[in-house]
């Protein structure tokens, strides 16, 4: 079982995601991370999907999705050469232990701090996955009051495009 993003062009038609979604159910396959918002063309969305699936059946979702109704083009990205991110915020106790730490934080991970006062601080990240698990790994010792992701988006690298 590999992880794999299937980068997905649609109409912005009602319905298109519960199809999607309900392709997903109906087959039993499992989605990591659902992301979707219309493009700089408001007739058309891209809907990033994380699946964690062996190879026969990505390729028969790959296919399956293609079939659907209002569905332009699905391309299946390298996970390894194409541009891959997620976000999240993650509110942690402010605590004197913290505090020395945030610079060497903010610089190893390339993370902003969006809030911050005499309880909280809310770190903002943007990377990959594991960049993030990773961040979320350290900060656990200082108390994470509370946490939210985005799910996976993607891009083609280079001159490559859906």
């Amino acid at each position: 079982m590999t992880n794999r993003i299937l980068s997905v062009l649609v109409e912005n038609n009602y319905g298109v995601i519960a199809r999607i979604a309900g392709l997903f159910t109906r087959r039993g396959f499992n989605i990591n991370s659902f992301a979707g918002e219309e493009t700089h063309d408001p007739r058309i969305s891209r809907i990033t999907i994380s699946i964690t699936e062996n190879e026969d059946s990505i390729y028969q979702i790959q296919k399956q999705v293609e079939k659907l109704v209002d569905i332009k083009k699905v391309e299946h990205l390298d996970v390894k050469n194409d541009i891959i991110r997620e976000l999240a915020l993650i509110k942690v106790r402010s605590q004197e232990a913290l505090l020395p730490h945030i610079k060497d934080l903010t610089g190893q991970f390339n993370v902003r701090i969006i809030d911050i006062d005499t309880q909280v601080v809310v770190f903002e990240i943007c990377n990959t996955k594991e960049k993030i698990d990773e961040f979320i790994d350290i900060v656990r010792a200082y108390e994470i009051i509370e946490s939210v992701r985005t799910g996976v988006i993607a891009l083609q690298a280079g001159n490559k495009h859906i």
